[in-house]
Order: structure tokens, then C-alpha cells, then sequence
């Protein structure tokens, strides 16, 4: 049987709730029925939670203190499109209940909340967003691989010091997630976004991307933008938006100081944090403008210093040991 790595713990539920006595009612309630349960009530708070940890469902009230059950909804829909949103609302809220799902809600339910129903609500929409993946990723594999390694190369042209940086990126994921073990559906969502990670890059100036020396402010918020820029176009496909996701975040940071939203630890799609290692491997193993390639054992010896900080540890290790075998593959075709 195939697995991953974050396929292995309870289902985890983020309720965001202001009322104490609700909050505390449906975190005992969800306890009790298996579900590890994370709270936070307030908007703010459930905005933090979400870049700590990733969870496989949330209940969010739509009427939250600080920033609104709406706005939360749709900033977390825009992080992690992915994850099913199941919002309160109260009876005569029709309007709002609208907005809601216009703002990425999978589902409501009327408060005062029926509980013996609640883990149904929440089990059947955790499967229709898992029915929605494998469909959707067997649709990116039959209509969209072509193009996508098209326009992934078109990126890469545009500087000459990246001539094949995608395409190279993409067989290192594929070797460190088959050292993770991910699944089919998994597995083509990450060669997906290893080909097209850079296409925000396609607003960036070939000056700055071939810049030899260090970059100025401005010209690195325009190369820091990227990441975004290039999640929204492809926000636009609906049989992106998972990859949209990765892509977002692929420059995030294990300890939360990276980019654009300061995601961190599990707050980081787990296939964004494969994307980053093998995105830096790749690159110090290539020749840059600014400085030479290093070989692949130095390369190696930098992700684990970042181990922890830059870099999700499980991850560096998994291509730690891709990297020793590949070494060690090419010192026998050697002594051979």
C-alpha cells in the first residue's frame, strides 16, 4: 500500500467559534467521535492556526469576533483551496450562507447545531473534496501535462542560466516522493507543479533573472512576488487549484519567515515543502549567475544545515538518501 508521510494521524478539525460555550460543546463533542480538534475564536486566531498546521476540515462560524467568518473563509479557500470549509450560520442568513460559498464554503449547517449529524457533514464533505481530487487529477493528466511541460519550458528559456531548471526540478521530486511513498494522484499533482512552479516568473524582467550580482529591493520584491502571481493565473483553472496551492507556497520557510503568506511547520502543504528542497538542490547544483554550481554531496551537507529552519526535516532526509544512491550509482558506473 502507498502512503505519505501526513497520511498517518487523526482527522484534524479547526473549529472557529466566539461563543465559549459553543466552542466548548463541539470541541468535547468532536473529541469524543475520534477527530483531533484545534479551536481558535476569533478570526485572527483562526488565520494563525491555518499557518501552523493543515488540516483535513474546518468548521468556521460565520459570524467570528475580529475578522469576519467571511473574510476567514475566503482567505484560507485562497491558501488552501484543497480543504473543505464548513460554515455556522444562523436561520435568515441566506445572503451571507451565498457569499459564503462564493467565497470557497464547501458546505453549511444552521446553528443551534444538530451534533449527532455533525461528523456525517463533516466525513461527506472531506470525501466529495477527495472524490473531486482524483477526478480532477486524472483530467490534468490526460488534457494539461503536455501544455504545462510547453509552458515550462518557454519559462525556463527565458534565461540562460535555467535552460532546463523545471524540468530537472521535476524528476528530483519524483525521486523523493517515491522515497516518501506518496500516491499515484499525489505524485502527479507534484510532477505538475515541479514543471510549472516558476511560471509567475513570466512578469519578471530577463534583466533581474539573469542579474550577475546582488539584487536591489525593488528588483527583489518583483522576483519575490512570483510564487504568487503565478498561483493566481493558474487559480483561474479549476483543475489547477491544487496545484495553484503548491505552487504558492513552494518559497515558504519550515519556521514561518518565508513567503507570501508565512506559512509554517505543517502549515505548508507537504507537496510545497517537497517542491522547496528539491528547488534548492537543483539550483545549487546548477551554475547561477551570481556563483558556480557545488557538487551534489555539498549540496546535501547545505539542506541539512537548513534542516528544521528553511526546510522540512523528513523531506531533507528523503532526498538526502535519493542523493547518496544517485551517488552512489555513479561512482560504480565509474569504477566500472
Amino acid at each position: 500500500m502507498q502512503y505519505e508521510v501526513s497520511d498517518f494521524h487523526q482527522v484534524r478539525v479547526l473549529v472557529a467559534e466566539s461563543d465559549p460555550q459553543t466552542l466548548g460543546s463541539l470541541k468535547a463533542f468532536l473529541a469524543r467521535n475520534g477527530y483531533q480538534v484545534f479551536s481558535a475564536s476569533t478570526g485572527e486566531a483562526a488565520l494563525e492556526a491555518v499557518k501552523q498546521c493543515e488540516y483535513d476540515v474546518i468548521l468556521c462560524d460565520l459570524h467570528l469576533q475580529g475578522t469576519s467568518g467571511l473574510e476567514v473563509t475566503k482567505s484560507i479557500s485562497r491558501m488552501h483551496p484543497h480543504i473543505p470549509i464548513v460554515v455556522m450560520t444562523t436561520n435568515g442568513d441566506i445572503e451571507l450562507s451565498r457569499r459564503a460559498f462564493e467565497a470557497g464554503a464547501s458546505d453549511f449547517i444552521v446553528k443551534p447545531v444538530d451534533f449527532p449529524a455533525l461528523p456525517f457533514v463533516l466525513e461527506n464533505n472531506m470525501q466529495r473534496k477527495r472524490i473531486e481530487q482524483r477526478r480532477l487529477s486524472e483530467e490534468r493528466a490526460n488534457v494539461l501535462f503536455k501544455a504545462i511541460k510547453a509552458i515550462a519550458a518557454g519559462i525556463d528559456s527565458r534565461s540562460r542560466y535555467t535552460g532546463r531548471h523545471s524540468a530537472h526540478m521535476a524528476e528530483i521530486c519524483l525521486q523523493i516522493g517515491q522515497e516518501l511513498q506518496l500516491s499515484p494522484e499525489r505524485m502527479a499533482t507534484l510532477e505538475l507543479a515541479a514543471h510549472i512552479h516558476d511560471v509567475g516568473k513570466l512578469t519578471t524582467p530577463e534583466s533581474v533573472l539573469d542579474k550577475p550580482g546582488k539584487l536591489t529591493p525593488e528588483e527583489w520584491q518583483e522576483v519575490s512576488q512570483h510564487p504568487s502571481t503565478g498561483a493566481e493565473l493558474l487559480a483561474e483553472i479549476d483543475e489547477l487549484a491544487e496545484v495553484a496551492a503548491v505552487i504558492r507556497h513552494h518559497h515558504e520557510r519550515y519556521d514561518g519567515t518565508g513567503y507570501p503568506d508565512g506559512l509554517r511547520g505543517e502549515g505548508i502543504p507537504f507537496l510545497s515543502r517537497i517542491l522547496a528542497v528539491a528547488d534548492a538542490l537543483e539550483a545549487m547544483t546548477s551554475d547561477r549567475p551570481y556563483r558556480p554550481a557545488i557538487s551534489w554531496s555539498a549540496a546535501v551537507e547545505e539542506l541539512q544545515r537548513h534542516s528544521g529552519t528553511q526546510f522540512d526535516p523528513v523531506v531533507v532526509d528523503a532526498a538526502a538518501r535519493v542523493v547518496n544512491r544517485l551517488i552512489g550509482g555513479w561512482q560504480q558506473e565509474k569504477a566500472a
